[in-house]
């Protein structure tokens, strides 16, 4: 058991690997979702014009739910490399395991959650909700390089001209 003083393990660095893998969970969602709907008669030739292939072919709710969840997959893949830079700059600065752990978890929180609401939204008006929570996500590794940027400016040997 660890004594009381001693600093929590640190998984920033194992979200990493985590985050890009949960970046592929609505590609496989629209992947099955596709195959399903299509009798498994997709392109593993052509894999991104699956979804165009099929426009008119689909229910539009069907086809327009595909679309969201691929957006989701993108919009993962996106964001992905912004978090993976504040995991290792946090590291690189030595922010405390405990804030390093509570931001990879809240990243999480709000990817998951945005990612369900990018899926399942449909009104235009509800769809602004989406966008806070993006905001909220992507807020948590730009917070995270703000303060690796800190402490690493506090902890520089001043510059002798």
């Amino acid at each position: 058991m660890a004594s009381p003083t001693s600093q929590p393990y640190n998984y920033s660095i194992h979200a990493i690997p985590a985050a890009f893998m949960f970046s592929i969970v609505p590609h496989g969602y629209y992947l099955v979702r596709l195959m399903a709907a299509t009798n498994n008669q997709i392109s593993t030739a052509m894999p991104r014009t699956n979804l165009d292939t099929w426009k008119g072919k689909l229910s539009s709710g069907l086809w327009n739910h595909l679309a969201r969840a691929r957006g989701a997959h993108l919009n993962s893949l996106e964001v992905f490399p912004l978090f993976a830079a504040s995991m290792i700059a946090g590291n690189v600065a030595q922010l405390p395991a405990k804030d390093m752990n509570s931001m990879a978890l809240s990243f999480f929180a709000a990817r998951a959650l945005y990612i369900a609401a990018y899926i399942t939204i449909t009104n235009n008006t509800l769809a602004y909700a989406r966008t806070g929570v993006y905001a909220w996500s992507i807020s948590i590794p730009i917070l995270g390089l703000w303060k690796a940027g800190q402490l690493l400016a506090q902890n520089q040997a001043p510059v002798r001209g």
